[in-house]
């Protein structure tokens, strides 16, 4: 992104927990933490005033939760990152995150340098997975074959560049990487993701990785 600093807004009940995640991302000199907020409400009403780039959004919340917080989001700004916090991983439930659009997963008990990462990843590269969500999402997707038959038709939309661009999106390589690799524009590459995202019908790059996964792509 173009500029200095990745725009990062709080979301979450605890104001004990708000303080001390705030303590561990001010110390990045290329973050800013422009808001916290007590739930999705708020989050709202801040954000009309104060844009943000990333949203560290805890599911459970009061008034308004992260599950509806993280719906409207994606319809409504598609351009904001969103990383979802819970104390859960159930498969169900990081199935159903990233169906709504979440860039990215993490625990509450993860240590302090990958939620930095978490960030940095989903504000520049659109997406970011730990183990435990991918081993979720391939748990998932073979729970529900039924599903491949109908999923694994839309392939044959796909050209072999966007099947290559794909690829090395679940790999997690930037836009320039990618370019680099296939010896194409960046411009390029940000119009075979559009591409993509329009075929498959993902929100967003978490979106493309779960629609990889599902059809046995990785």
């Amino acid at each position: 992104m173009n500029q200095s600093h990745i725009r990062i807004a709080i979301v979450d009940d605890q104001r004990l927990f708000r303080g001390g995640l705030r303590m561990i991302l001010d110390q990045q000199p290329n973050f800013r933490v422009v808001f916290e907020a007590g739930n999705g409400k708020q989050f709202f009403e801040r954000l009309a005033f104060e844009p943000v780039d990333v949203v560290i959004l805890d599911v459970e919340m009061p008034v308004m939760d992260g599950l509806e917080t993280l719906t409207k989001l994606s319809n409504d700004h598609p351009d904001i990152r969103t990383l979802m916090l819970t104390m859960h991983d159930s498969d169900r439930l990081i199935n159903h995150l990233m169906q709504l659009g979440a860039s990215g997963f993490l625990l509450k008990d993860e240590e302090p340098q990958v939620v930095c990462q978490a960030v940095e990843k989903v504000a520049n590269e659109g997406v970011f997975f730990r183990d435990y969500v991918s081993k979720a999402l391939l748990r998932s997707s073979r729970s529900t074959a039924s599903n491949l038959a109908a999923d694994r038709l839309l392939n044959a939309k796909l050209s072999e560049r966007e099947l290559q661009v794909l690829d090395l999106i679940c790999k997690e390589k930037t836009s320039k990487e990618i370019a680099d690799t296939l010896y194409i524009s960046i411009r390029t590459v940000e119009g075979h993701r559009r591409s993509l995202q329009e075929k498959t019908g993902a929100k967003n790059l978490a979106g493309l990785v779960l629609y990889a996964v599902r059809n046995g792509m990785v």
